[in-house]
This record gives structure tokens, C-alpha cells and sequence, in this order.
């Protein structure tokens, strides 16, 4: 009974040694941090739900606002790693979605227009919208002027 139980013993041991190796193993895939955004609606006639997803959030962990009108302020996150493309899609209740605005690195958005011309404008941070640079235009035409 004894050689038993050191037999089991050992087995327990090996078990717990090679789960400890399978952990440490794990971490070296590079860990998943997350894509922040800040959106800020001004002059639109639409309503829109905004979604952020990144390739690694795909359409399963999209972040969604909910319905938003004109002249709302809202923050989105999801997970992302690096090298990871991340866009929105503007999903307009009574009219035309837009899927897939790249956002090119952009941190601070400002979307404006109506339902036949949405324009979405980017800038790396809010700081850099507020030293008055101009912004990228990421969907739909003219101008991005700086705050």
C-alpha cells in the first residue's frame, strides 16, 4: 500500500510540474492590451450606434455606444494587440451604415454631416485636435480643422 501511495505521490508531483511549465510557457504570446477612443458627435441629423473593433476584437467583442445623437461625448475601448488594425462602423438607424472607417492610429474622432454625406475626422489625441493641427479625414470629404 505504501509503494502505492509514493507512486501516486510522484504522479501528483510530475503533474504539478508540468502544468507549471505549460503556464509559464503561456505568457510569451504577446499579451493583449487595449485601443481607447474618444468620439465626439457634433452637427449630424442622424442617430448612430459607433462601434470600435480591432482584429483581434473582431464582431464578437465589438464595443458599442448605443444610439447617439448630435453633440454627445462617449469613450470606447477594446482588446487589441499590436500591429492590429483598428475601425469603426457608424450603423445609422434609418439610413446607410458605414463599416470599416480605418482609423489609422487616430485616438480622438469627430463626426458630423447628415445621412447622405457622414464626415469622420481624425486626430492622434485631443491634445493635438486642441493645438489647432488638422485633423485626417477618415470618411467622407473636406476639411478637418484643428480646435
Amino acid at each position: 500500500m505504501k509503494a502505492f501511495g509514493k507512486k501516486l505521490t510522484m504522479t501528483a508531483a510530475a503533474l504539478g510540474t508540468a502544468a507549471g511549465l505549460v503556464t509559464a510557457v503561456a505568457p510569451s504570446a504577446q499579451a493583449a492590451g487595449s485601443y481607447n477612443i474618444r468620439i465626439d458627435v457634433r452637427e449630424t441629423a442622424f442617430v448612430s450606434d459607433y462601434c470600435l473593433l480591432t482584429d483581434t476584437s473582431g464582431n464578437s467583442r465589438a464595443h458599442c455606444s448605443g444610439n447617439k445623437g448630435a453633440f454627445s461625448s462617449f469613450r470606447l475601448g477594446v482588446v487589441h494587440n499590436p500591429g492590429d488594425r483598428a475601425w469603426i462602423d457608424v450603423n445609422i438607424v434609418g439610413g446607410a451604415d458605414r463599416k470599416g472607417i480605418d482609423l489609422h492610429g487616430k485616438r480622438y474622432l469627430r463626426v458630423s454631416g447628415n445621412l447622405a454625406a457622414v464626415q469622420v475626422c481624425g486626430w492622434s489625441s485631443l491634445d493635438s485636435y486642441h493645438s489647432g493641427q488638422a485633423g485626417a479625414s477618415l470618411h467622407g470629404g473636406g476639411f478637418c480643422a484643428g480646435g
